[in-house]
């Protein structure tokens, strides 16, 4: 497929990339912000040491970061690397995303649920636990995206299963909440993930699932021995007061998010 006469992913994934990394500003306040119950909107984005909000020119993704050398223009303090990384992340991932789908209306909402993942990712690993909206907003807004698409293209299948995916996914996740209503089972933490990766899954068809579903038991059972064997290394007194979330590494401590988010990109390749 072409754009006039250069090639249609020669246009969008560049573009994607460039979207990407707006949309990974973004998130580093939806990261920031939604755990601690403020405002995703307003106001502007701010320093976390002098609250003095940002112009503009201090606000652009990973440029900012790399001109100020990674401190506040103000105060001086400096601000964390974590910030142009997840722009830069974002931004490959949008790309990545778009060539996975061939540059077609659907990569749009595949960026959307690639974007809460990361977000939800970030925040659990983290150590906080991540409300229903992110993935529930993320994933109602991919599902319209795809129904659109599908509709301007005449072709329902990628539709049909996305809606199948997250209503089997919703199903699950209802069945995890009621067993553990408070999430205390850190092997449910980041249970909402799995709205994203239903919605994912199912537009992708059942090989990518299939081969998707084989990476995500692998990278979960890799994760729990790894957890077990760095508590095991404990003394038999530590074992017994240690906090999982300070004890292991953050992708030991949060075993589905980190093994979802593998088995998306697995999906994403083998449907390529």
């Amino acid at each position: 497929m072409t754009f006039g006469t250069i090639p249609l992913l020669a246009v969008t994934i560049p573009l994607a990339g460039i979207v990407g990394l707006f949309v990974g500003s973004f998130l580093n306040v939806v990261v920031y912000r939604t755990p601690r119950g403020l405002s995703v909107s307003a106001p502007r984005s701010f320093c976390p040491t002098c609250r003095r909000q940002l112009r503009w020119w201090e606000n652009v993704p990973v440029v900012s970061w790399a001109c100020l050398r990674g401190r506040c223009h103000t105060c001086r303090q400096p601000i964390s690397v974590r910030y142009p990384l997840v722009e830069a992340v974002t931004g490959v991932v949008f790309m990545l995303v778009t060539w996975g789908w061939h540059g077609t209306f659907f990569a749009g909402a595949y960026c959307v649920l690639a974007a809460a993942m990361i977000a939800l990712s970030l925040i659990e690993i983290s150590g906080e636990r991540t409300p229903l909206s992110v993935a529930a907003i993320g994933t109602a807004l991919a599902v319209l995206i795809i129904v659109v698409a599908s509709a301007v293209r005449h072709d329902w299948w990628v539709a049909g299963g996305s809606l199948i995916g997250t209503a089997v996914a919703t199903v699950v996740y209802l069945l995890l909440r009621t067993a553990d209503p408070s999430c205390q089972d850190p092997r449910g933490h980041g249970r909402s993930a799995l709205l994203i990766v239903g919605c994912w899954a199912g537009g992708l068809g059942l090989r990518p699932t299939a081969i998707g579903a084989g990476a995500w038991i692998v990278v979960y059972f890799l994760c729990m021995v790894g957890a077990w064997s760095t508590v095991r290394r404990l003394a038999p007194a530590d074992r017994l007061t240690a906090d999982p979330e300070r004890t292991l590494r953050p992708w030991l401590a949060t075993p589905l998010v980190s093994s979802l988010g593998v088995a998306m990109a697995v999906s994403l390749v083998a449907a390529r």
